[in-house]
C-alpha cells in the first residue's frame, strides 16, 4: 500500500472548504437580525452595523451605535440513498440519514460613531459569517461523501463611509480574517478486480484539521440617495480572499481489514494509524459583487431589490502541499510521498434574487418581511451532503420592538431557504477507493444517488443602542 492512499482519501474532503465564508458554495446567508428579516435584501438599506458586511457605505446612515447580535444557525440536511441490486440478487437498502448537530451560536458586536463630523462615520465591527455544523453517522451511506464538518470563519474590523453632497455615500472596510476547518469522511479499501461494496470493514477514517489564523480582506460600496431619500440605488464589491491554512491529517486503519487480518489476504497494513502533521491547503474564495435599488413609500414604508453575483468559477483548483508521508507495510519498502495532491473543481457562479422590506407598524414596533431566490455554486452531478447546495428558495421575517423610542431598541430575525427533496438519478459522487494490492486510488461505487433536501434555518435577537440619539 502506498501512502498516497491516505493522502488522496483525506484531500478528496479539502472539496467541502469552499463552504466556508459566503453563501452558495456551501450555502450560508446574509447577516444580521435586521438584514435576516428581509432575506438579505439589505445591500442599500442596512441601518446597522451589519452595513460593514452588506454595503460599508450604508454606515452614513449611524451617527452614533452599539450592536450586540446572537444569531443560531443550522442546515437541516437529508440524504436517503438509493437502494443497491447486488449480484446475488439481494438489495441493499440503506437508512435515511439526517445532519444531527445542533445549531451554530455566532455572536456579533458592532460600534460606530460620526466623531461629531457632519456626514462620516467610522465603525468597528466583530462578525462572522452564517455557517453551520454538520454531522452524520459515522457509519451511514454518506460518510463516503462526509461525517463531520465544523468550519468557523470570522471578520474584524474597522470601516469608515462618507456622504458627499448630501446624495453619494461612499465606504470602505478592512478586516483580519481566519479560517478554520475540521473535517472527516470515509475512504474504502477494496481491490478494483472486486465488486465495490459498501462493507464498513472495509472503511478508512480520515479527518483533516486546517487553519489559517491571519488573512486580511476589505469591501467597498457606495450609496447615491436625494436629500428627501424616496428612493436610494448601491453596489458593493468584496473581493476574493485566499487562506493559506495549515495543519494534519490522519488516518485510522485500526478498525480495516487489512491490518487487523481479517481481509483474507494477511496483515498488510503495519500500522494503526498513518498520518502527516504538516500539510498546506490554498483555498481562494470567490469575489461578490451586490447591487440594488430601495424606494420609501411615504415615511413608514420601504421595499428593497437586490442582485449578488458571486464567481465562485475562479474557483479552479485545490492544491495540498507540503506532504511528508510514511506507512509501514509488510513489504519490501515503506512508502512516502511528497507529491503535492491537486483537485480541479466543479464550482460554477450563483446568483440571487431577493426582495424584501420593512414598515412601521406602530409607533414602538416595525415588522420586516422578505423572499429569495438563489442559484446552485456545485454542478449537479456532485450534489451531496459534502456540498449541500442547490437551487434555493427563502424566505425572512423580523421585526424591531422600540425599548426606548430612538435610542435602544430589540431586534428579532428569522430566515429560511430550501433546496426542495429531489431525486438524484445521475451523479458523479463516488467513493475514494483504495486498492491494498498495489496502493493505487480509483473510482469506487457511486454513492450519491437518491432522495435529496436542504433546509436553512437562522434566527436571532440582537440589542441596538443609539446614544444621544433621542436627544
Amino acid at each position: 500500500m502506498r501512502p498516497m492512499t491516505t493522502c488522496r482519501a483525506a484531500a478528496a474532503l479539502l472539496l467541502a472548504c469552499p463552504s466556508v465564508a459566503h453563501a452558495a458554495g456551501y450555502y450560508v446567508t446574509g447577516v444580521g437580525i435586521r438584514g435576516m428579516g428581509r432575506a438579505a435584501a439589505y445591500a442599500v438599506g442596512a441601518d446597522d452595523m451589519s452595513a460593514q458586511y452588506y454595503n460599508p457605505a450604508a454606515l452614513t446612515r449611524i451617527d452614533h451605535q452599539i450592536q450586540l447580535q446572537l444569531a443560531g444557525v443550522h442546515q437541516g440536511v437529508y440524504f436517503d440513498r438509493a437502494d443497491e441490486l447486488q449480484t446475488g440478487g439481494e438489495t441493499l437498502v440503506f437508512d435515511p440519514v439526517r445532519n444531527s448537530a445542533p445549531p451554530m451560536p455566532i455572536p456579533s458586536l458592532g460600534v460606530a460613531t460620526s466623531f461629531g463630523v457632519e456626514d462620516l462615520t467610522v465603525a468597528f465591527g466583530v462578525y462572522t459569517p452564517y455557517a453551520p455544523l454538520l454531522s452524520f453517522p459515522s457509519d451511514g451511506a454518506q460518510r463516503f461523501s462526509l461525517v463531520d464538518s465544523t468550519v468557523l470563519s470570522g471578520n474584524v474590523g474597522p470601516s469608515v463611509a462618507y456622504r458627499f453632497a448630501d446624495r453619494l455615500s461612499v465606504g470602505v472596510g478592512v478586516a483580519y480574517t481566519f479560517l478554520q476547518v475540521d473535517q472527516s469522511l470515509v475512504a474504502h479499501m477494496t481491490p478494483r478486480s472486486f465488486e465495490a461494496t459498501d462493507d464498513p470493514a472495509y472503511d478508512i477514517a480520515t479527518t483533516i484539521a486546517a487553519s489559517d489564523p491571519f488573512a486580511i480582506t476589505w469591501n467597498a460600496g457606495l450609496i447615491y440617495e436625494p436629500p428627501e431619500g424616496s428612493w436610494a440605488v448601491g453596489l458593493a464589491f468584496v473581493p476574493p480572499v485566499h487562506f493559506d491554512a495549515r495543519g494534519s491529517l490522519v488516518s485510522d486503519l485500526s478498525q480495516n481489514a487489512y491490518y487487523t487480518g481479517e481481509s483474507g489476504m494477511g496483515k498488510l497494513i503495519l500500522v494503526d494509524s498513518a498520518s502527516d502533521e504538516d500539510v498546506r491547503l490554498d483555498i481562494t474564495m470567490p469575489m461578490i459583487l451586490r447591487a440594488g435599488g430601495l424606494l420609501r413609500i411615504g415615511d413608514d414604508k420601504e421595499i428593497e431589490l437586490d442582485v449578488a453575483w458571486q464567481r465562485w468559477s475562479d474557483l479552479g483548483q485545490l492544491r495540498v502541499t507540503d506532504l511528508d508521508l510514511e506507512i509501514e507495510l509488510d513489504l519490501d519498502n515503506n512508502a512516502i510521498i511528497s507529491n503535492d495532491i491537486v483537485l480541479p473543481t466543479t464550482f460554477q457562479d450563483a446568483f440571487s434574487v431577493r426582495l424584501g422590506g420593512q414598515h412601521q407598524v406602530r409607533e414602538r414596533f416595525t415588522g420586516r418581511l422578505g423572499v429569495m431566490v438563489e442559484t446552485s455554486a456545485v454542478d449537479p452531478y456532485y450534489q451531496a451532503v459534502l456540498l449541500p447546495d442547490g437551487l434555493k428558495f427563502g424566505y425572512g421575517l423580523g421585526g424591531s420592538i422600540a425599548l426606548a423610542p430612538e435610542v435602544l431598541s430589540l431586534d428579532l430575525g428569522f430566515f429560511q431557504s430550501f433546496v426542495p427533496r429531489h431525486e438524484i438519478d445521475r451523479t458523479l459522487v463516488r467513493q475514494v477507493a483504495i486498492d491494498p494490492e498495489d496502493g493505487a486510488v480509483h473510482e469506487g461505487k457511486d454513492v450519491g444517488k437518491g432522495e435529496f433536501g436542504v433546509t436553512n434555518t437562522v434566527f436571532g435577537l440582537g440589542l441596538v443602542w443609539s446614544p444621544g440619539a433621542g436627544g
